[in-house]
This record gives structure tokens, C-alpha cells and sequence, in this order.
């Protein structure tokens, strides 16, 4: 299956739209994802490797796009495995942050932390 350019950049935008969805959605639930400032920052590299995608569908360099637009799929697929990973031990066992060096950060925000 071919698709058009046009298609890629309505799709990369939409992603990008989700994204920002997600992140004021998550400004208010500051238990959703334990570390917020970390969550930020994925999200963010995420909508500038597809708005990079989205620039280079413009520019007409569409092999470029496609592949950044590859590159920022695979980091949705990630970073969703990561924040459901992190979730399910945060569910299981939250003690086990503590075991871990530098984990606690990471995986637990000051609510969490029990400070």
C-alpha cells in the first residue's frame, strides 16, 4: 500500500494533536504518571520528531518524512510500553523503587514518594 504525503502529514499532525491532548490531560492528574517532568520530556522529543516529519512532507522531501514519521511511531510504541510498565510495578509492588538505585525518581512522584 502507497501513500500519499498529504495522507502521512494529516496523520503526523494528528499525533501531534494527541500528544498535546495527553500532556495537558496528565498536567491535571499528577498521579496518572509518577514522574510528570519525565513524561514531559518524551512527549515533547516525540512531537518534534513528528513535526520534523511533517516539515520535510512540506518540503517535499517525503523520504525523510516517512522515515522520521517511522522513527516517532516506534517511540509512541515505546514510551507507551514504558508508562504501562512502569504502572503495572507502581500497582504490584511500589516498594520495589527502593531496591533500585535512582528508580524512585523515575518511577514515583513526591504523592507517591510518601515525603
Amino acid at each position: 500500500m502507497t501513500m500519499n504525503p498529504k495522507d502521512l502529514l494529516m496523520i503526523d499532525a494528528t499525533i501531534i494533536g494527541g500528544l498535546l491532548i495527553l500532556l495537558t490531560i496528565s498536567s491535571f492528574s499528577p498521579t496518572e504518571f509518577p514522574n510528570r517532568s519525565m513524561f514531559v520530556t518524551i512527549a515533547v522529543i516525540i512531537v518534534i520528531i513528528f513535526s520534523l516529519a511533517c516539515f520535510k512532507y512540506l518540503s517535499n522531501n517525503d523520504k525523510t518524512g516517512i522515515i522520521l514519521s517511522k522513527i516517532g511511531f516506534i517511540a509512541i510504541i515505546l514510551f507507551m510500553l514504558f508508562i504501562g510498565l512502569v504502572n503495572i510495578i507502581n500497582i504490584i509492588d511500589p516498594e520495589i523503587w527502593s531496591d533500585i538505585p535512582g528508580a524512585s525518581k523515575i518511577a514515583m512522584n513526591n504523592e507517591t514518594r510518601g515525603t
